[in-house]
């Protein structure tokens, strides 16, 4: 049931969400599917929906930092970087209290929690008197939900409700920073967020660990310390094929395969099949419909889909990670 974002409508969500259901609802990032992050039965159904291996932890979502105090641990730093970023698209990975059931966690002593800003998502929170586990409202590896309308594509009648609140503002996942060691800050996955401003705020050099060698390995039996790392993730059933950034003078004209860049080219261009995610490179612009543009070239037919990657800085690393691992290929029951 798709349900415009309206006090009555919100209201029911809660009612939903104190019963136990779960409910499909947006954020500033994707749009997630939410249930009692504290109430086992609900955290096994998002799971169930979803089709997610319980070697893949969920993100935790609070109204207040008051909220968070109450289920984890809060370091300093943590405090600092709270009041640089919150509410907003950073995931901060600490040491949780027994409150937060082991299934939300992949079994560890840590939880990813984090404070989102989009108006609606924080409104049915601060109704709440528990936190949402919410992963992106999707079946498990696909392409993320940008809007209600790719919730209801994928999920349909498996959500009693989809609250709907037009394209989420950002398009992409939040920045994971493990805070599991304080004092040696590590990024798990880039988001809007970048390493570079976390750095300036914490005043220490923060750790890359987005492409560690044991994520990379794929041993189904190796619990995730956060969401999204993956290799295979974000993919459309199309088949995903990579070209580096500004790779696009000698494209190929096939009408079989959809050619997707950054910016749109000159006005005399005749390649067919073609898409661009923005009118001029702009990152947030490419961020906000790489996966609505995804999804959209999955259900037209395509053999393959060829796809621009972005300059590999800033908001352009978060972007080309996602690429990555919808680009990925390998046989493995949870290689997504």
């Amino acid at each position: 049931m798709r349900l415009p974002a309206n006090s009555n409508n919100l209201k029911q969500c809660q009612q939903l969400l104190e019963a136990g259901e779960i409910v499909a609802v947006p954020s500033e990032t994707v749009y997630g599917l939410a249930g009692n992050a504290l109430d086992e039965a609900a955290v096994r159904r998002i799971f169930s929906v979803k089709g997610r291996p319980l070697i893949d932890p969920l993100i935790c979502h609070f109204a207040s930092m008051e909220a968070i105090r109450k289920v984890v641990s809060v370091p300093t730093e943590m405090e600092l970087l709270a009041e640089a970023f919150w509410p907003g698209a950073l995931t901060i990975v600490t040491h949780k209290q027994n409150k937060i059931p082991d299934i939300v966690t992949a079994g560890l002593p840590s939880a990813a929690v984090r404070m989102p800003s989009q108006p609606t998502f924080r409104s049915l929170l601060q109704s709440l008197d528990f936190p949402l586990a919410a992963p992106s409202a999707n079946p498990f590896g696909y392409v993320s939900p940008t809007s209600a309308n790719h919730v209801e594509q994928t999920l349909g009648n498996k959500v009693p409700a989809i609250l709907d609140d037009g394209h989420c503002q950002i398009g992409i996942e939040s920045t994971i920073l493990d805070l599991r060691e304080p004092s040696q800050p590590v990024i798990l996955r880039y988001g809007p967020i970048q390493p570079e401003e976390i750095q300036s705020i914490l005043k220490t050099t923060i750790k890359d660990a987005v492409h560690t060698p044991s994520v990379r390995a794929q041993n189904p039996h190796y619990n995730q310390v956060a969401p999204g790392r993956l290799s295979q993730h974000y993919s459309p059933n199309t088949e995903v094929e990579l070209i580096q950034n500004g790779s696009t003078s000698n494209l190929p004209v096939h009408t079989d395969i959809a050619i997707v860049i950054n910016k749109r080219l000159n006005s005399s261009a005749t390649v067919p099949n073609l898409y661009w995610l923005s009118e001029d490179g702009n990152l947030p612009t490419i961020a906000h419909n790489l996966f609505e543009t995804l999804q959209k070239l999955d259900q037209l037919g395509y053999a393959k889909m060829i796809v621009e990657k972005c300059p590999d800085q800033g908001l352009g690393r978060a972007i080309n990670d996602r690429l990555e691992r919808a680009a990925y290929k390998r046989n493995s029951a949870y290689s997504r």
